[in-house]
């Protein structure tokens, strides 16, 4: 079920007319959203929502032995082993398989596997994402050993569970055992909502046709469109994912929790170091601090630090999926990242004080040396396999002077409205929120009301599913 559908429309009145006023009574709060969000997460499968109770009753079970069992480190272990493995054998199992497969042949060693045609539970990424780094707070003693009740209602809340934002779990305990409801703005958000029904309905699905056959079969089509192809590709991916952050803040404001920052802008970057405070916020600090730390940080020397950079990148890269094209996307922001840091330090060590930004001309170049890297990235995430990422680069090198499909003024203005999002997002926001905190009632539903028709207008007759979905 996908937010900015008639379906979900009707499920979240339900669900909203029925929890909120039942805030002040916290156990009644917490049972009503748990069953909500079981009941939303049925909608994709029954099969799924199996898996997702079953993982979470033993996780929990784990996490009682982590918090209060004799053999602590053991039960992290086994935990985390347990997370790693299923989310391995759901998505990853194929790629393993298929690999082992071709490596076999290229040996010239006789075999032959039958290649299980396993669906990926939709979340199933971010959902176990929360319950290691759920585990590993408990083993350090951040937060005590929650209700199964809160741990449940964690696990599975539904505006987060499908694309996140990873949450916290000490911020959300607070927030669900508080009997305050989250003071939010009503204001803020209607923002947030708009927002995320503009990001998604209108500019996402408009994009989406861009994007679809020419990271499929590249050869098809101009080195022209295939760079137009890369930067609607860009364009896509932040505004459906940032799109489903807002309308999982927003919902997440009305349901009595605080938003997530999740997205700032991350196209106005100077440095891909800027770009990844930026990006995807709640997923980079969830590596930075159980991928990155643990592997040693910045403890052990540079050498280390860069290393650590690399391989924290990988492994995200290969969180996103199972494909050598994903591990490549990872490594080479890891990369990205290795030379950043060294523009800063060996200046350092070597006694050079300057500030390279410190011209217009200067911050224009790497801004554009940031999105252009950035932008050319996306071709591996963007298209199925490594061997399409490889003939999408060689068909933008081989400047074919065939006909330009793509040349749409539509598609330059959506690229254009989108870029203005990115340079001055905050102010746009700060002033629909100024203009819908105006006092008159009557002019505020107006508005709101010529919002929404103007987005349902310039949308598609079908939206097209989140591409984090996939993950």
């Amino acid at each position: 079920m996908l937010f900015p559908t008639y379906q979900f429309l009707v499920f979240f009145l339900i669900i909203f007319s029925a929890i909120v006023s039942l805030k002040p009574k916290v156990d009644l709060y917490k049972i009503v959203l748990l069953i909500s969000s079981l009941l939303f997460y049925s909608f994709w499968s029954f099969d799924f929502l199996l898996l997702l109770v079953l993982g979470t009753a033993y996780n929990y079970i784990i996490l009682r032995a982590v918090c209060n069992g004799r053999y602590k480190k053991l039960a992290l272990i086994s935990g985390i082993i347990f997370n790693i493995a299923n989310l391995g054998i759901f998505k990853y199992c194929n790629f393993f398989v298929t690999s082992l497969f071709d490596v076999l042949n290229q040996l010239q060693i006789p075999a032959s596997f039958q290649v299980l045609q396993i669906i990926a539970p939709v979340g199933v990424s971010f959902y176990t994402f929360r319950m290691i780094s759920h585990l590993i707070d408990c083993y350090q003693h951040k937060i005590p050993c929650p209700k199964f009740i809160d741990y449940a209602t964690y696990i599975t809340y539904f505006p987060q569970i499908a694309s996140g934002p990873i949450s916290r779990p000490r911020e959300f305990y607070t927030q669900l055992n508080s009997p305050k409801k989250y003071d939010y703005q009503i204001e803020e958000v209607i923002v947030l909502i708009l927002s995320g029904l503009f990001k998604k309905y209108t500019l996402s699905s408009f994009l989406f046709n861009f994007t679809q056959l020419p990271f499929k079969v590249p050869q098809q089509y101009s080195s022209i469109d295939l760079m137009l192809a890369a930067i609607s590709y860009s364009c896509l991916i932040y505004v459906d994912f940032s799109g489903y952050s807002d309308l999982a803040n927003g919902i997440s404001c009305l349901l009595g929790f605080k938003p997530i920052a999740n997205f700032n802008m991350p196209y106005r970057s100077l440095s891909l170091q800027e770009f990844w405070k930026r990006w995807h916020i709640s997923l980079s600090e969830w590596l930075r601090d159980y991928v990155y730390f643990p592997l040693g940080g910045n403890k052990y020397g540079k050498l280390r630090k860069y290393l650590n950079l690399v391989m924290t990148m990988a492994i995200g890269g290969f969180w996103h999926g199972a494909g050598l094209n994903f591990i490549v996307w990872g490594a080479i922001h890891g990369l990205g990242l290795v030379v950043n840091h060294l523009c800063k330090d060996v200046p350092q060590a070597i006694g050079l004080k300057f500030d390279f930004y410190n011209s217009r001309i200067a911050k224009f170049m790497s801004w554009l040396l940031t999105f252009s890297f950035v932008t050319c990235s996306w071709v591996f995430f963007g298209t199925p396999n490594w061997e399409t990422a490889v003939r999408f680069f060689q068909g933008i090198f081989r400047f074919s002077a065939a006909t330009v499909q793509f040349n749409f003024w539509q598609l330059y203005l959506v690229i254009g409205v989108i870029g203005a999002i990115n340079l001055w997002g905050d102010r746009i926001s700060q002033l629909l929120q100024t203009v819908f905190s105006l006092k008159n009632i009557f002019f505020r539903i107006v508005l709101v009301s010529l919002f929404v028709y103007a987005i349902l207008m310039l949308g598609p007759s079908t939206v097209p599913p989140f591409i984090y979905f996939n993950f």
